[in-house]
């Protein structure tokens, strides 16, 4: 998991690369390192750590913590991204609070929600309105069963992000929590329309359905996320609901 999770912040990380500072040539060495990454962790731990070690500052430091990532070393890149935020100097707020979002987005699969939350506020008090942020606190407030607190959090970041499928998949998942399922299903369609592709929408939709003993619309929508990921955990998920349905089990 934390490979995957390693590979999905690489790309995550050129959205930020030009917010870490650093030289061109910096630059040009921190595209590299994150291909390397992709194609032999192990060296790019190596080599990321003696550009850290010798000078190379934020941008170093950042491909070193996802080289971690990347060999396994889950705790040791979240560390690293966490002194990142913390220690470097130079970084913008909104570049601090990206990478407090990184860490906290690892936090929780830990999963540690408690530090997660912490992680989550520090990102906020930096940029306030952190569509990232606010969605990273909504997720460990899910976690904690704290649904109304979750809802406000997705609400706000829907302001700005108003057609994003996965926070309508997260507000779908709320509001479902919440008894809400007409809502549930409203946001889970909505997100499906806008992102056919996202197989966490269409198993939110079926499980809305489902509620709604829409039994017909709730397996399409199932087979539709099973299809989209059948060998992953979302497929697992909508394989699972559906037996449940057909078994007449609520979930």
């Amino acid at each position: 998991m934390s490979r995957m999770r390693a590979l999905n912040l690489i790309v995550a990380a050129a959205g930020i690369a030009a917010a870490l500072g650093g030289t061109a040539r910096a630059l040009d060495d921190y595209d590299v390192c994150l291909e390397m990454i992709a194609t032999d962790p192990e060296r790019a731990e190596r080599e990321a750590g003696d550009w850290a070690r010798f000078g190379g500052g934020a941008p170093a430091r950042h491909c070193y913590a996802l080289a971690l990532l990347g060999i396994g070393a889950q705790s040791r890149g979240i560390d690293e991204l966490l002194g990142i935020a913390v220690e470097e100097t130079g970084l913008e707020p909104a570049a601090r609070a990206d990478i407090l979002i990184q860490a906290g987005e690892l936090l929780l699969d830990e999963p540690d929600p408690v530090t997660a939350l912490v992680v989550a506020e520090q990102a906020l008090r930096l940029d306030a309105w952190n569509v990232g942020a606010l969605t990273l606190r909504a997720r460990v407030r899910m976690a904690n069963g704290d649904s109304r607190a979750a809802l406000r959090d997705l609400e706000a970041a829907l302001q700005y992000q108003p057609g994003s499928a996965r926070l309508l998949t997260l507000r779908a998942s709320v509001h479902r929590r919440l008894g809400r399922y007409i809502e549930a299903r409203d946001d889970a369609a909505f997100a499906t329309e806008s992102s056919p592709q996202s197989a966490p929408a269409w198993l939110e939709r079926g499980r809305a359905e489902a509620a709604l003993r829409d039994r017909k619309a709730a397996r399409f929508s199932f087979l539709e996320a099973i299809a989209l990921d059948r060998d992953g955990s979302v497929g697992t998920s909508a394989r699972l609901a559906l037996q449940r349905m057909d078994a007449g089990l609520e979930e």
